[in-house]
């Protein structure tokens, strides 16, 4: 698996507004949370990228077997994957550790990578 993701990424203009890393739901894109996340944060660095587990052509960040039922062992690869895209992204636009912010599925990742790897983020809003 790559850590590449296919995301945007908008440079914060308050250097104590910490970057947000922006995770949408089933369904969403990389532009579904940045109305949110300058609503949240004004001024915050924005790194928003897209799942790329695609469930009935729609992104999601990890697999499920059945509605509300998560393929976990995909879970933890997928955490994994997307911690390193953080740390490849933090050192690439020199930005400090995220806040995640999280909705739906994207709440559930940002859950998994808190817990393991809890050093890549700087704390989480799950919605």
């Amino acid at each position: 698996m790559s850590n590449d993701f296919i995301h945007r990424f908008e440079p914060g203009d308050r250097l104590e507004a910490p970057p947000l890393l922006l995770l949408h739901g089933t369904g969403g894109d990389e532009n579904d949370l940045l109305p949110l996340g300058k609503t949240i944060s004004p001024g915050s660095a924005l790194l928003s990228p897209r799942g790329k587990v695609l469930e009935h052509g729609m992104p999601r960040f990890f697999r499920r077997l059945a509605e509300g039922v998560f393929d976990e062992d995909d879970v933890r690869r997928r955490a994994d994957e997307l911690a390193d895209f953080v740390e490849a992204a933090r050192a690439r636009y020199g930005i400090a550790a995220p806040v995640a912010l999280g909705y739906s599925n994207g709440a559930n990742i940002a859950a998994a990578m808190l817990l393991l790897r809890p050093d890549v983020l700087a704390g989480a809003i799950l919605l």
